[in-house]
């Protein structure tokens, strides 16, 4: 039965502006900007940013900025930042509430007793948190929910379920291009034999040889160029015929000579279409800017006609970057309650942003510093001073 009183914001939608409703709304979809209304429902998918007026407001999503509402109920997958001023506050388990926080209410009704004292602060040791950040601990910020990160993945798997024969990332250093890396070889289906080129600096013939090893052809170390080529191509066409898919991932592209780079596209793949009936391998290739000065114009007009087949890490936003900072003290408090996620205030998360403009590698040294300086002066937070 249809509601008359209500509206949806679907998932697939994106509204930027502002909003105001009658009746109860659900959110499922992302809404950039100011609402107004009554009834305020953020589901699991929905994220909206902006100044917010509700007489209720039961949220499972994300919802970030200034917020009046009567009611507040944060549940275990919600998230809030920004401020918040409400008459009364439920906030689940799980939950993460980053915010200065009032008591107030949309009419002046009688204050509705608060449960903010379920909010009251444990004891976190710090010196058990100070590894979080570390290579070794922090985890890859294409693992963390809500990531933008995690759709550039999902491209990349789209283009070599579309045989796309040479796809390109581009991204700045320390933008995560060797964590994308190391995650498609880790991560990508068993339909799919996944190897990195580790020899960027040798010769075509030094990168056959390296191919061949790992595709297990053994005895070839004296062979010839073409005679290496044709047997690497019939086992791409014996696991072909078997379902298997062979991706080559070569990363910091542009340490390559441009005449080694253009005889590995024109002899491993069929992106020039010149490659006849023999099977191929996929190649992605991850570089700085810089890759692309060393390209030979046929690997450029490939590009050029194939636009979908080159994809940008642009640096984290704000959002990214909260949530990839929190996720990184959640896992190091190995289940010690949601309150780790909290100790960095989101006006250290924004210095941060500000300060590395999203590079992953410069928030992990920031983060890492701040932390460590928190806990040499016995703070019970990180606060912007730390940085």
């Amino acid at each position: 039965m249809v509601d008359e009183n209500e509206s949806i914001i679907t998932r697939f939608m994106v509204i930027s502006g502002n909003v105001e409703c009658r009746g109860r709304v659900v959110l499922e979809g992302i809404l950039k900007g100011s609402f107004s209304g009554e009834v305020l429902d953020i589901r699991e998918t929905g994220d909206i940013s902006g100044d917010i007026k509700a007489t209720a407001i039961d949220c499972s999503g994300r919802l970030e900025g200034n917020v009046v509402t009567d009611s507040l109920a944060l549940r275990r997958t919600g998230r809030q930042v920004g401020t918040v001023q409400t008459r009364k506050l439920v906030v689940e388990p799980g939950a993460i509430l980053d915010c200065a926080l009032q008591s107030g209410a949309l009419s002046g009704t009688p204050l509705v007793e608060s449960k903010a004292e379920s909010l009251a602060k444990p004891a976190v040791d710090l010196e058990s948190l100070l590894d979080a950040f570390h290579e070794d601990v922090r985890p890859c910020c294409l693992d963390v929910p809500w990531s933008e990160r995690l759709e550039v993945y999902s491209q990349l798997l789209g283009l070599l379920e579309k045989d796309k024969p040479l796809i390109k990332v581009t991204g700045a250093s320390g933008s995560g291009k060797s964590l994308l890396v190391a995650k498609m070889v880790k991560t990508l289906p068993t339909s799919c034999k996944v190897f990195q080129l580790l020899d960027r600096t040798g010769s075509v013939t030094a990168v056959l040889q390296e191919v061949a090893a790992n595709l297990a052809i053994i005895g070839l170390a004296e062979t010839p160029q073409g005679e290496l080529l044709t047997r690497i191509k019939t086992v791409l066409g014996e696991k072909k015929r078997v379902g298997q898919r062979v991706v080559l991932l070569i990363d910091d592209v542009e340490k390559m000579h441009p005449a080694t780079m253009e005889g590995v596209i024109r002899t491993l793949t069929s992106a020039y279409g010149d490659g006849g009936d023999a099977e191929t391998l996929q190649l992605i290739l991850f570089g700085s800017k810089e890759m692309e000065t060393k390209m030979v114009a046929t690997t450029n007009e490939y590009f050029e006609d194939e636009t979908n087949c080159q994809l940008y890490l642009e640096p984290l936003n704000i959002k990214d970057t909260a949530d990839y900072l929190r996720f990184c003290l959640q896992l190091a408090s190995a289940g010690g309650g949601s309150y780790s996620t909290a100790l960095l205030p989101y006006e250290t998360i924004r210095k941060i942003h500000a300060m590395s403009h999203g590079n992953i590698a410069a928030i992990n040294r920031l983060a890492d510093q701040a932390l460590r300086r928190a806990h040499a002066d016995g703070a019970s937070e990180v606060f912007v001073r730390y940085l």
